[in-house]
C-alpha cells in the first residue's frame, strides 16, 4: 500500500499526521510506505519529516519527495 501525502508548509504539523498514518497503518498489519510530497515548503517540511522517519526508524518506508523551490 502506498499513501500519498501532498505537503506545502507543512513543518509544524506532519509530524503528528506521520505518527497518525503509522500507528493506523502497522495496527492493519499490511506493508506499506508513505510519500510525502513536498511541493516546494518554503519552510523546513522535509528536514522535519527526515528526522522523524530517522527517528522512528522508518527511514525505509517513510520517504519525502519534491522539490526546492529557490
Amino acid at each position: 500500500l502506498s499513501v500519498v501525502i501532498p505537503a506545502y508548509n507543512e513543518a509544524r504539523r506532519i509530524e503528528r499526521t506521520l505518527a497518525g498514518a503509522t500507528e493506523y497503518l502497522d495496527a492493519r498489519g499490511d506493508a506499506y510506505e508513505i510519500l510525502v510530497i513536498d511541493d516546494g515548503s518554503p519552510d523546513d517540511t522535509a528536514r522535519v519529516v527526515t528526522a522523524w522517519a530517522t527517528a522512528n526508524r522508518a527511514e525505509t518506508y517513510v520517504r519525502v519527495l519534491g522539490y526546492d523551490a529557490n
